[in-house]
């Protein structure tokens, strides 16, 4: 069952037909704000009719032949798979170059479009390199599909900002960005299906101030945003008259200016109300007794907290400016406030790492477990858990981080290995993400070539990780690419251009005063 959030046009005489399409299963689609947020606005466009389509949609309203556009949100490196599976299913063709007059316009958008179009841009026609906002100018030019010849709509939308048309390639292409001031996104459609299930989830935070060496979420969206303390409040008003699950979303929630005074509405409405709670993510320097504690009031059980890396040394390359007491500290207000554990999440492989700082992840865990020991012998909580989720790095175009490649397998085996034994050894939880997936979504990350033809093979021979393996095997065999696409052959280079330097995210000069800082790093310690 959905429930609408917003009135609905009684009436339509569209001049187009469009397929909005998440390439993911629909409970993911409708936990998306974004994908929600940009349906919501061609549902209220007169003259487009939109239909919503996944990857698990059984029929549709639409036949496909009566589709004049198709706009798919691509979150994850790995929709690329179910893109390419759609395009078999309703027989689109793949490549924009043998797309006829009458064929649909495809596009597509979403944080892997604006960071690194280059791999996938032979599948689209263009390419948002914006937000949500650059879709109203979009519509504005499509709804003229039925009338105008391709070649004009396609000019046409090369002139808008924030739209990528490798047909018209332009120098630069400045990011279309939001102004959250005037609009807050939100949970337009309460859902059964949601994998969040009829939660209302509010965006507080868009970036990161912290702006940590690896992080594609504060270097792709500069400046950080956040809208005003009385647009949260209205929208969470407007939800909680819907459902009792609400969520605050945001790469640093805690960095809004009234986050207390947040935390303290809710805190109250808890008061009278079973209200159900979660935030994304807290920092481990921010998480006070009083959050927690509020937390679990409104029914939160447990949360997440980022360290990234365990040794100091390297907490401090990457720039995340945490010290082992806040990581600590943060542990004992976790216990006193009342959750029940705390999922810690680490990445094996950054830059510079060595064995030793893998060695002083496992001493912290110990210390943090025997923390909590030390915490349970005064108290009745006797069942709280701390549980390591570690993913190997992937390098991110626009970071400083984006000329560091990875370790090899070998060398990343071996170092998760190393914990799996010993975490176990102290009854720690550990869970890894599969290393051959994320070689492969880096070599997505940062491929400066177009990979439509190796994409398609790779989905022909059964798009799994077999797949992925012996499609790249191939290919490095027969020179298509480069063996050093994934692995760091060469020393690190601070001066490269790269293909994707015609997106202007407005870190430019942030970024070269980083690498400057990276370089003298690394000249201290002896890696470049």
């Amino acid at each position: 069952m959905e429930k609408f959030l917003y009135q609905r046009l009684d009436e339509k005489n569209p001049k187009i037909n469009m397929w909005f399409i998440y390439p993911a299963i629909e409970s993911f689609a409708m936990a998306s704000l974004g994908y929600l947020a940009i349906y919501k606005d061609l549902d209220l466009n007169p003259d487009i009719f939109v239909e919503r389509v996944y990857t698990d949609t059984k029929t549709t309203l639409l036949n496909p032949r009566d589709v004049d556009a198709i706009a798919f949100s691509v979150s994850f490196e790995m929709d690329i798979f179910n893109i390419i599976k759609i395009f078999d299913k309703y027989n689109i063709e793949k490549k924009a170059s043998n797309r006829k007059e009458d064929d649909p316009i495809i596009y597509a958008g979403g944080p892997v479009m604006m960071s690194n179009p280059k791999p996938y841009e032979e599948f689209f026609d263009f390419i948002t390199i914006g937000e949500k906002i650059a879709q109203k100018e979009i519509s504005n030019v499509l709804k003229d599909k039925r009338t105008k010849k391709r070649d004009e709509i396609l000019k046409l939308l090369s002139e808008i900002e924030g739209v990528y048309v490798p047909k018209y390639k332009k120098e630069k292409i400045k990011i279309a960005r939001d102004d959250l001031n005037e609009e807050i996104i939100y949970t337009t459609i309460l859902s059964d299906k949601s994998f969040f299930q009829n939660t209302f989830i509010v965006e507080i935070g868009r970036g990161c101030p912290k702006m940590c060496n690896f992080c594609l979420a504060s270097w792709l969206n500069i400046p950080w945003r956040y809208p005003p303390y009385e647009k949260i409040i209205e929208a969470l008003e407007k939800g909680l008259k819907y459902t009792n699950k609400i969520a605050l979303l945001g790469a640093y929630v805690q960095g809004h200016p009234r986050f207390d005074d947040i935390i303290k509405y809710i805190a109250k409405r808890c008061e009278k109300e079973d209200i159900e709670l979660s935030i994304s993510s807290l920092r481990a320097d921010l998480a006070d007794i009083g959050l927690i504690e509020t937390l679990v009031k409104c029914n939160q059980k447990t949360a997440t907290i980022a360290l990234e890396a365990g040794s100091q040394r390297l907490r401090d390359f990457i720039k995340k400016d945490l010290s082992e007491e806040q990581i600590l500290k943060t542990i004992e207000t976790a216990f006193k406030g009342g959750l029940k554990g705390l999922k810690i999440y680490v990445m094996i492989g950054l830059p510079t790492e060595g064995d030793n700082d893998i060695e002083e992840l496992y001493e912290l865990a110990k210390k943090m477990k025997s923390k909590i020991k030390e915490l349970a012998k005064k108290s009745s909580n006797k069942h709280f858990e701390i549980t390591l989720s570690a993913s190997t790095y992937i390098p991110k175009a626009h970071t400083p981080f984006e000329n560091f490649k990875r370790f090899d397998n070998k060398t990343l085996e071996k170092r998760i290995n190393f914990l799996k034994k010993n975490l176990h050894k102290e009854g720690i939880n550990f869970r890894v993400s599969s290393i051959e997936w994320d070689n492969f979504q880096a070599i997505l990350s940062i491929c400066e070539e177009d990979l439509s033809d190796f994409l398609i093979d790779t989905v022909k021979n059964g798009a799994n990780l077999g797949a992925f393996k012996k499609t790249l095997r191939e290919y490095i065999k027969r020179g298509l690419l480069d063996e050093t696409v994934l692995h760091q052959k060469a020393p690190f280079n601070d001066t490269k251009v790269h293909s994707w330097n015609f997106i202007d995210t407005g870190a430019n000069q942030l970024i070269k005063k980083r690498l400057d800082i990276l370089v003298s790093d690394l000249e201290h310690i002896g890696s470049v």
